[in-house]
């Protein structure tokens, strides 16, 4: 397992919120880091990763014990929880708090979009967990749940249920969901004026 930078992965995750105050100043933009309860989230989780894919040996235990408390912590205030058995590419925007759970083994890609009431998980433990690609949108209340794989630039609608494959572009809806279009996430996913040279 390779280990993961917390500053790097975390500066684009900040990077993401930023791009909607595309003029502010350091007192804006720590305002906004302060309190954004997305942003609070993508810290604590590239913290508990940090912890997770570094050799730290005898510490590891430890470290892992005092990053427990933060994570009951941040579920007990904004309702997110991003486990740290999860692997989450930079670029992780949470657009609202509450009721996000993403669970151990799942894997997304760079420049993803999560809203509120989502759950992305494994069907059971021990099982085959949603393999999420780069540039994805999931809608508020989806559910994305068992092997999956969800291809680049998706969108998943409100209140989805998703349990097949999504093709790249692929948008759907419904429970369970189905396909209805190959127009993609671009409507729902900004990047700044310079996205075009991130695609």
């Amino acid at each position: 397992m390779r280990a993961e930078s917390f500053w790097r992965s975390f500066r684009e995750d900040l990077e993401r919120h930023f791009v909607y105050h595309p003029s502010a100043g350091l007192g804006r933009k720590l305002q906004v880091a302060l309190t954004v309860d997305g942003i609070w989230a993508a810290g604590v989780y590239r913290l508990g990763r940090a912890i997770e894919t570094a050799k730290l040996g005898l510490l590891k235990p430890l470290l892992r014990a005092a990053h427990w408390p933060l994570e009951v912590a941040l579920r007990f205030i904004s309702g997110i929880h991003l486990d740290s058995q999860a692997e989450i590419a930079p670029g992780f925007y949470v657009g609202h708090f509450g009721s996000i759970y993403v669970g151990p083994g799942v894997r997304i890609g760079r420049f993803c979009n999560i809203s509120q009431m989502c759950f992305i998980a494994a069907a059971e433990d021990g099982s085959g967990a949603p393999v999420i690609g780069e540039r994805v949108y999931l809608g508020a209340g989806c559910k994305i749940v068992g092997n999956v794989r969800i291809g680049d630039g998706a969108a998943i609608g409100a209140n989805a249920v998703v349990v097949d494959d999504v093709p790249a572009n692929g948008v759907v809806a419904g429970v369970p969901a189905q396909l209805i279009s190959h127009k993609g996430s671009g409507d729902f996913i900004y990047l700044g004026a310079s996205s075009a040279a991130l695609h």
